[in-house]
């Protein structure tokens, strides 16, 4: 049967995630992850493909969010805190959010060398989700590039490193729900899963990019997975390789999920 065999969170886009026991459920996924997001001083959004070093930034959620860095002091932040409006550009579509504080925005300019801004998910400006897809769902999201939950299993991550000359960790793929207890790529096939009161929606697969050539560890270039994913996870429609599946949270809002916890799945083959 399927099991959560991890669970993952990552409060700023874009940099390190953080590996849960339990998470809460909130309408655009897990409580916290892409909450923050780094822009530079035009509003655009800044990952690790402009930015590689973000990878070393390491979020803690201690009642509010702590986050570290080489050769950085550690910044405090607020967990529900938010200051005045801004408008930020996120694949090329501009949305409303909130400010955080002088001292976050001195940080990461500080740390990236330049002039950059940390802003906060704003709840009453929610995006839609899929931007990078043809046909959007109406799904409701924080700062993810498409959805807000992202499903891949043990076994499409091992069969993948098989293929390669040497192995690569899961954090590659930035993955918020790792899933035991089925073959490679069956997450391809999962139409709804629930596990307690929380439902989840699957929507599209996950396209993947040049991040995971990036070695989450050193923030430096690593083995470049995509030429061998495309040998065999190409798709010819969308002129991009798919590995793992997204999905939208569709019940349990204030439940949470477990790691171990069964995942009771809807297949369509």
């Amino acid at each position: 049967m399927p099991t959560i065999s991890d669970l993952f969170v990552y409060p700023v886009k874009s940099c390190a995630g953080v590996r849960m026991k339990e998470v809460s459920i909130v309408p655009t996924g897990f409580e916290f992850d892409r909450n923050w997001m780094v822009v530079d001083a035009d509003g655009n959004f800044v990952t690790q493909r402009e930015h590689s070093t973000l990878a070393l930034v390491k979020p803690q959620l201690n009642g509010g969010i702590t986050l570290t860095a080489p050769d950085m002091e550690p910044l405090h932040l607020s967990a529900n805190g938010g200051g005045g409006p801004v408008t930020i550009s996120l694949f090329g579509e501009k949305h409303g959010a909130m400010s955080t504080t002088p001292e976050a925005d001195a940080w990461f300019s500080k740390y990236l060398g330049g002039a950059f801004r940390l802003v906060k998910c704003d709840p009453a400006t929610l995006r839609k989700g899929g931007v990078q897809y043809p046909e959007r769902d109406a799904a409701p999201t924080s700062f993810v590039d498409n959805y807000g939950v992202l499903v891949i299993s043990q076994a499409s991550h091992a069969s993948l490193n098989q293929k390669l000359p040497q192995a690569v960790p899961m954090n590659r793929f930035r993955p918020n729900i790792v899933v035991a207890g089925i073959d490679e790529h069956d997450e391809d096939y999962f139409t709804n899963a629930r596990c307690g009161d929380v439902g989840l929606r699957f929507v599209n697969p996950c396209y993947r990019c040049s991040l995971t050539s990036i070695d989450q560890q050193s923030a430096m270039p690593g083995l470049d997975v995509l030429p061998t994913l495309s040998t065999y996870r190409y798709d010819e429609a969308v002129k991009g390789v798919k590995f793992g599946a997204y999905a939208a949270i569709s019940g349990g809002v204030g439940s949470a999920l477990h790691v171990d916890s069964d995942l009771d799945v809807d297949w369509s083959f």
